[in-house]
């Protein structure tokens, strides 16, 4: 839940300026190599080329209604993308993995992505727009990847997919959000695609090739061990034993090789996004034992009609439609995914977190259908109409998501640019150096030079540690803050109600027009003494002129007590 181009110190010293800088296409010209030369050479046909141009348009269109809204600025639609940035910005500059350049913290679930943000930042310099840019380049290796694997499939069928996987995964606010998403669906098509291929007979695919679709997918997301791990079981199914450790140990290369690093510094071995984001399960209770044995799954899945859907008309092919071994496979393996995925994982939060089982799904679905079927060949009528009618009502929830998507990408962006934007450029103004108490911690850490106490448990192991414990009550919270010696505290009160310090002052609060991405509406700033609540004040209210003008500011008068 966690999340003006202009300077961010480098160091102690000198701001550094963060304009957009040429050639960031160049950075992803190593993944082109391993798709086809038909693909590489521009020799696709017509539906690849319709399809990156609607997800062009689409992304143009977001990205013009989101500036729009955000006083032109480029503002990503989730906090969750400036906390890669942070990450990205002080290994780049400071050789540091962590939201701050003082040290270590294991706060992103995607151990690839910042490194590719670093990357281009040592190679181009800082640029807000980047993540934005190599987002959009994934997105396109994600459509190449799906027109291969349908290669052999009808014109008018392989538009129809291409089409479904831009707008029903929805693959323009995934862009939009400038994170790992659309980078993570290239990934896992491609290695689905591999998997669907060996089993099929077609032309071999290297083992290397397999290898590397493996470990980027599982460096980009958690989540594709579920993928791994259903690819695993359908090669060992098919006595494909060595394939199995090649894509088990591939799979596992990145997160073990992260828990080596994380363990040494005194943190979990996964990321504490994982763990403090990720299903738990009460194995005291009756209730406890009916979630982990897949209570949780079914329950997700009724509340997540998209995937449903999928996960049915998947499972409704492999009961009763002729098919090939492989196609049977893939089948399986895309249901055991989904059904892992919703058993030991989150879904939602714009979209992102299951958009790669929409994704992977489609490409079953296509994969599925007899080659020589075309949506506009022979039969009758009334059978066509029933088709159409059939397709209408099985894809509602995926058509409904993605029109919602559609709507509600650049109000997420003005959510974001209304608070934590605001938040961050308040504390680079007022508070440069400073220890500072917070539960979104992306776009502060971004814009300002800060030392972070992370009150949802990301940044902060000691916060981490007592929340998975249950010991993160208010005797813990004033003590942490006191230890840190906090200059000002800015946190959502609502999620802090229980536990939140009696003598803390609060300054003031912004509430923000509406709640689409955002935990709460309401934002509020405290200190420890009056003297913190003093100089808060009188920042806010100097701030206070700069503010969007549909966010209400609310400020304590310097007498009033708490």
């Amino acid at each position: 839940m966690k999340h003006e181009t202009d300077h961010r110190e480098a160091g102690q010293g000198a701001a550094v300026s963060r304009e957009p800088h040429g050639d960031e296409e160049g950075v992803l010209t190593a993944s082109v190599a391993i798709l086809p030369q038909k693909v590489r050479s521009g020799a696709a046909s017509w539906p690849l080329l319709a399809a990156c141009l609607a997800l062009l348009l689409a992304v143009l269109g977001l990205t013009r209604a989101s500036l729009h809204l955000t006083e032109n600025r480029l503002i990503y639609p989730l906090d969750d993308a400036y906390i890669h940035m942070a990450v990205a910005h002080n290994l780049a500059q400071h050789g540091v993995w962590g939201v701050t350049r003082h040290g270590f913290s294991s706060s992103t679930s995607s151990l690839l992505w910042p490194l590719l943000l670093a990357g281009g930042e040592a190679l181009i310099g800082p640029a807000e727009s980047f993540p934005l840019v190599l987002s959009l380049i994934s997105g396109l290796l994600g459509l190449a990847v799906v027109s291969w694997a349908l290669a052999d499939r009808a014109v008018e069928f392989r538009l129809l997919f291409l089409l479904g996987v831009v707008f029903l995964t929805p693959l323009p606010t995934l862009v939009l959000t400038g994170m790992e998403h659309s980078l993570h669906v290239c990934a896992t098509l491609l290695l689905a695609t591999f998997i669907f291929r060996i089993l099929d007979g077609n032309p071999p695919v290297s083992t290397l090739a397999l290898a590397g679709a493996a470990a980027v997918a599982t460096s980009l997301r958690y989540e594709s061990l579920f993928l791994a791990a259903a690819a695993g079981l359908m090669l060992a199914v098919n006595r494909r034993y060595r394939l199995v450790l090649v894509v088990g140990a591939s799979a596992l290369l990145a997160p073990l090789a992260f828990a080596l690093v994380s363990v040494s510094r005194s943190w979990y071995p996964l990321p504490n996004s994982v763990l403090l984001k990720g299903a738990t399960f009460d194995l005291a209770t009756p209730s406890g034992w009916v979630e982990l044995l897949g209570g949780r799954s079914l329950r997700m899945l009724s509340q997540t009609p998209h995937v449903l859907v999928l996960v049915l008309l998947v499972l409704g092919l492999l009961a009763f439609a002729p098919a090939r071994p492989a196609q049977r496979a893939l089948q399986i393996m895309f249901a055991l995914t989904a059904l892992l995925h919703m058993q030991f994982a989150d879904v939602g939060w714009l979209y992102r977190y299951e958009a790669y089982l929409v994704a992977l799904g489609l490409l079953t679905l296509g994969l599925s259908v007899p080659k020589g079927w075309r949506p506009t060949g022979a039969g009758s009528p009334i059978a066509k109409a029933a088709l159409v009618l059939l397709l209408a009502i099985g894809t509602y929830p995926l058509l409904a998501r993605a029109a919602h998507a559609l709507v509600e990408t650049p109000r997420a962006s003005k959510n974001i640019f209304d608070q934590q934007y605001q938040m961050g450029l308040f504390l680079r103004r007022f508070y440069p150096g400073a220890a500072v108490v917070a539960n979104d911690i992306g776009a502060i850490s971004y814009l300002a030079d800060i030392r972070l106490l992370d009150l949802y448990g990301l940044a902060s192991m000691e916060v981490a540690q007592a929340r998975r414990t249950g010991g993160l009550g208010r005797e813990t919270v004033a003590r942490l803050a006191a230890a840190h010696r906090a200059e000002v505290i800015v946190i959502y009160r609502s999620w802090f109600s229980q536990v939140l310090p009696a003598d803390w002052l609060e300054a003031g609060s912004w509430r923000a027009p509406e709640q689409v991405v955002v935990a709460h509406r309401v934002v509020s700033f405290y200190a420890l003494d009056r003297a913190g609540r003093d100089r808060l004040w009188q920042s806010l209210r100097a701030f206070q002129s700069e503010m969007p003008a549909d966010v209400e500011v609310r400020l304590r008068e310097a007498a009033d007590e708490p």
